[in-house]
């Protein structure tokens, strides 16, 4: 039986997977480009709104003329035109004079102020009380406000979220180049695994690493590429491997990774002409049995077979390698949020390697608490049951009840 003879650390994974370079671009309208990580910096070619427009209900007018105003002593206005929404006033205001206008309406050239309907009394159809004064620009959006012509509104490298979308509309940025999205091709091997869809026999279990493989994938707006089930034949694995690496970007390919006899990956890996090894082992638990190979620009994996593990590698690794992959500035950005908790109890841990422990989350007199789910790393239901992980150092031998820790969401 083998060893594994290539074991890395998790940093050290971390700084291979820093030398991906982003895939290529394509341009999408902004319809579909939720999600997408830009391409390119988006400058603004004009100013937003584009014109001086209020911000209230109410009456255009010069603040100047509004100074001394008072409900005992209200100043009165002539009121000489009303400011259509979408045209542009056809009056200009002199002293004393005043339009009735609506939020978002263009104030006229001579206006530098709104007072609110609310500050106002109508004694005739021509003429309104005004009983407050306002100071200039009261109420008022500047023609650059919002967005100045050369500005920087988007950065190359940002996922783009539904606000983002709306500043490319009023930009009249109908498309936008973006990074294509990563595919992640995903092969289940083990003759103990059957479909979903089947009844197991004795000794059998059911598929559960392409579904959580694929929807995390989903995610993070990988496309996930199912090429079932492969049983430990080698000359089926090896015929779906090659149709994994003509579709995808990077191939997943759960079981078959640690060294026991009957373990495949390694030797499919390496059947390949120009597979350079990266990797035959990480030094986490759970997740120890990982094979990490690269041939040309594509990156390939070797997962551990329970599913703990194999999701454990993807969150602390795949998520990393498809926020290079994708595009992002910060490819960190990827990782699930965090919060800080206490723990409940004290986790002893092995030197020399990092420990990833499932905790529940809850609230005692005031304190987040964490409490560590024990079982063993083929039981998906403690990943289930789990609201995220603690990362255990690898030069610690544990950590004692009442520590603050870092949690990584779920």
């Amino acid at each position: 039986m083998r060893s594994f003879f290539k074991v890395k650390t998790a940093k050290e994974v971390l700084e291979f997977l820093r030398i991906v370079q982003p895939l290529g671009t394509e341009t999408v309208f902004i319809t579909d480009a939720l999600n997408r990580i830009l391409a390119s910096d988006i400058v603004s070619s004009e100013d937003i709104p584009g014109f001086q427009r209020s911000t209230v209900d109410g009456y255009a007018l010069g603040a100047k003329d509004t100074f001394g105003a008072s409900e005992n002593l209200p100043t009165p206005f002539a009121i000489v035109g009303e400011v259509r929404m979408g045209r542009k006033p056809n009056f200009d205001l002199n002293r004393g004079e005043c339009a009735l206008i609506s939020t978002g309406g263009m104030l006229p050239q001579s206006a530098d102020a709104v007072v609110m309907v609310e500050y106002s009394q109508k004694v005739e159809d021509t003429v309104v009380e005004i009983s407050r004064p306002v100071s200039p620009l009261e109420n008022v959006i500047l023609s650059d406000d919002d967005v100045r012509k050369g500005q920087v509104v988007l950065k190359k490298g940002t996922r783009l979220r539904p606000q983002d979308l709306g500043i490319l509309a009023g930009l009249g940025v109908s498309t936008a180049a973006v990074f294509s999205k990563p595919k992640a091709a995903i092969i289940s091997t083990g003759e103990e695994i059957v479909d979903v869809t089947q009844t197991p026999k004795p000794g059998q279990v059911r598929d559960i690493n392409t579904y959580t493989l694929g929807g995390l994938c989903t995610e993070l707006g990988v496309e996930p590429i199912y090429l079932g089930l492969a049983g430990d034949r080698f000359e089926q694995l090896k015929v779906l491997f090659e149709k994994a690496l003509s579709q995808a970007d990077v191939i997943l390919l759960s079981g078959g990774s640690s060294v026991g006899a009957k373990d495949l990956t390694l030797d499919l890996f390496l059947s390949f002409a120009d597979v350079e090894l990266m990797a035959h082992g990480v030094s986490i638990s759970p997740g120890k049995p990982t094979i990490i190979a690269r041939k040309g620009n594509k990156t390939l994996w070797g997962l551990p077979g329970h599913p703990v593990s194999a999701m454990v590698i993807f969150d602390v690794f795949l998520r990393y390698l498809f926020g290079r992959l994708s595009g992002l500035s910060d490819p960190a950005a990827f990782h699930r949020s965090t919060v800080e908790a206490e723990l409940d109890r004290n986790i002893e841990s092995a030197s020399g390697r990092e420990d990833y422990i499932r905790v529940k989350l809850s609230h005692e007199d005031g304190r987040l608490v964490a409490k560590p789910i024990l079982g063993k790393s083929g039981l998906i239901s403690t990943m289930v049951e789990a609201d995220g992980i603690i990362r255990i150092d690898m030069n610690t031998e544990g950590l004692y009840q009442g520590d603050r820790v870092t949690v990584r969401l779920f």
